[in-house]
């Protein structure tokens, strides 16, 4: 194990920057790689006895890591190293072919269905219905459709590693072969979540509070079914290996905490240009306030 110490930056904890809450045992704006679970199969073509023929190339269960535009890569297993997590209200805006996102927080700042969170199109939580629900059903059609559209988004700030990297065609990317590339991997599944906080619980436990960063988490992607008999894919978790602290992870913290802060940013901007003319100076430093104690509470 390296003897490096990680050092955060000048005013801030670690803990702060990674975001990563200590659990207790109970049962665009980025340069960065875009990591993601399929959910779909990826077809491509073989050509047998002379004839094209269709077939799948990358499993539904696969891992795909976005390098670029241009290059994308795909893995059945992976390894991470969590530098941070933080979570934020997403909801798909067909229209515009893009998402609606509100400000992230860490969840050591607590749940974030008791909070208003600014968004990109000018109110809170993506106009979400908020608070405890019994009874689901009870509630107005637009109050169900509401909590069915945004929904609540993870996102993992950190480096992975693919277990057998291959490109678009299936061909092994032996340059990123047993190679950590900082990434950023949103998903919105939270069943595996659940499991992978489990998994944090347990390497800070060991570990202390960068116990993510120490020791790797193994993904594998799993078929789950749906009652009604269709399938979709999760991830399961487990602790991987002790891998320490490696040179340049301090300037990896500082550039996770920098891609919160211009997320965050591009989102408070967003609003206010929506709300631009709706509030009077007094009237918008009340809600600005009010908002930034529930949002560092």
């Amino acid at each position: 194990m390296s003897d490096i110490t990680l050092v955060p930056q000048e005013g801030t904890s670690i803990a702060e920057m990674m975001g990563i809450p200590v659990y207790t045992n109970t049962s665009s704006q980025s340069a960065l790689a875009q990591l993601s679970l399929l959910n779909k199969s990826i077809m491509g073509e073989v050509e047998v006895n002379g004839k094209k023929v269709k077939t799948e190339v990358h499993p539904p269960t696969s891992f795909k890591l976005s390098i670029s535009k241009e290059e994308n890569l795909y893995s059945e297993g992976i390894e991470i190293r969590t530098f941070s997590v933080r979570e934020r209200w997403s909801k798909w805006l067909a229209e515009e072919n893009n998402f609606l996102k509100s400000v992230t927080i860490s969840p050591a700042q607590g749940s974030i269905y008791s909070m208003d969170l600014k968004d990109t199109k000018g109110s809170f939580n993506g106009n979400r219905h908020m608070g405890y629900v019994e009874d689901f059903y009870s509630l107005t059609p637009d109050q169900q459709q509401s909590i069915r559209n945004v929904k609540r988004t993870v996102i993992i700030l950190g480096e992975v590693k693919l277990n057998n990297p291959v490109d678009e065609e299936g061909n092994v990317a032996e340059e990123y072969a047993d190679k950590w590339t900082p990434c950023v991997f949103e998903f919105k599944n939270m069943p595996s979540y659940n499991k992978l906080k489990k998994i944090f619980t347990s390497l800070q436990s060991k570990s202390g509070e960068t116990g993510t960063i120490v020791y790797s988490q193994k993904l594998t992607g799993v078929e789950a079914t749906m009652a009604n008999g269709n399938t979709y894919a999760v991830f399961e978790s487990e602790i991987g290996d002790n891998i320490g602290h490696l040179e340049g992870d301090s300037d990896k913290l500082i550039i996770f905490s920098d891609w919160i802060t211009r997320h965050d940013k591009y989102v408070t901007d967003e609003w206010s240009k929506a709300n631009a003319g709706s509030f009077s100076a007094s009237d918008a430093d009340l809600v600005s306030s009010m908002v930034n104690v529930e949002e560092t509470s």
